[in-house]
Order: structure tokens, then C-alpha cells, then sequence
């Protein structure tokens, strides 16, 4: 299960474990100390050889060069409090940098996970979440479909149903 920051909580990774599953949360300053400790740690390892990074081939198109970057951690026998998130086994960044002609923007994400991968997949895991992200952004950005007032469940699902159509039909929206 991967799911943005606001999941990011104790009960729900129990819950998860509880039922056979594994996880894969966004980490943010929603869990502060958590997110301090890991963003610390990450930027500042006492040793290289605690972390072991993956960096994905270079992107190139729509006038941009995109470079990513997953930086895991071997070791987090260091984290207070691990033993509170139920199945913890990897805490990891992914770095993101974007060089257009114009500007150069970094964005670096740190998440938590009960799996135990490679930083390549980990990575590829993430990748994945934000294809999902990104599709509701485009649901409710370009199709306002979080101030849609249908009170009908099955209006609600036609709806859904013509908007997805509509992005499946314009395959170059899904590059806003």
C-alpha cells in the first residue's frame, strides 16, 4: 500500500502488518520528530557506507532534464521509536532535480516502508504512487471534480466514468 503523508501513522502500518500487507508513506512534518530524525540522518550520515544510493538514468524531453536520485538506508537501528511503527524496515529519499533553461529546482521526499528493496525499486515504488497522485490532480484541477454536488451514487460513477474516458481519449493532458 503506498499512500501520501497523512497516512503516515502508527495504526494504520499495525493495521497493515496485522493484515499481510506492506507499506510505503510519504514522511513529513506531520510526524515531526520522525521526519527531523530521518531528514537529518539522510543529509548528514555518520558513515557513506550506511546509505546506498540509486540514481536512475537521465531524462531528457519537453525541454527539461529530469534527475533522480533514491538514497536508502542500510541501518536504522538509530531511530528512536522504530519499534513503535509496526513491520519499519527501510526509511529512504528520493531527490528529485528539474534543469530547464530557465531554472533548477531540487525536491527531496523521505518515506518509511515495511519492505526491505533495493533503492531502485523503492524508487520505481514511489514512481508509481505519483502516476496515481498525479491523476487526481488532473481529476480535480482540470475537471473540478472534488466541488462536483452530485447527491446520486450512480451519477457520481457515470461521471467518473467520462472523465477518465476523457483522459484516456487526450493523452497529452496527462503531461500538464
Amino acid at each position: 500500500i503506498t499512500a501520501d503523508a497523512m497516512h503516515c501513522q502508527k495504526e494504520t502500518c499495525e493495521k497493515i502488518i496485522k493484515q499481510g500487507g506492506n507499506y510505503c508513506f510519504g514522511l513529513k512534518e506531520n510526524q515531526k520528530t520522525f521526519y527531523d530524525d530521518v531528514k537529518l540522518f539522510i543529509e548528514n550520515p555518520p558513515s557513506s557506507d550506511n546509505i546506498e544510493i540509486f540514481t536512475a538514468p537521465t531524462e531528457k524531453g519537453h525541454g527539461r532534464v529530469e534527475t533522480r536520485r533514491c538514497y536508502k538506508v542500510h541501518d536504522i537501528s538509530w531511530l528512536e521509536n522504530r519499534q513503535e511503527w509496526a513491520g519499519l524496515n527501510t526509511v529512504f529519499a528520493v531527490e528529485h532535480i528539474v534543469e530547464t533553461k530557465h531554472k533548477t529546482t531540487q525536491e527531496i521526499n523521505y518515506y518509511i516502508s515495511s519492505l526491505a528493496e533495493t533503492p531502485e525499486k523503492l524508487m520505481q515504488i514511489t514512481r508509481e504512487h505519483w502516476k496515481i497522485e498525479s491523476l487526481h490532480w488532473i481529476l480535480d484541477v482540470v475537471f473540478s471534480e472534488d466541488e462536483c454536488r452530485l447527491e446520486s451514487e450512480e451519477s457520481n460513477k457515470t461521471l467518473n466514468s467520462f472523465r477518465k474516458l476523457a483522459l484516456h481519449r487526450t493523452p497529452n493532458i496527462c503531461q500538464i
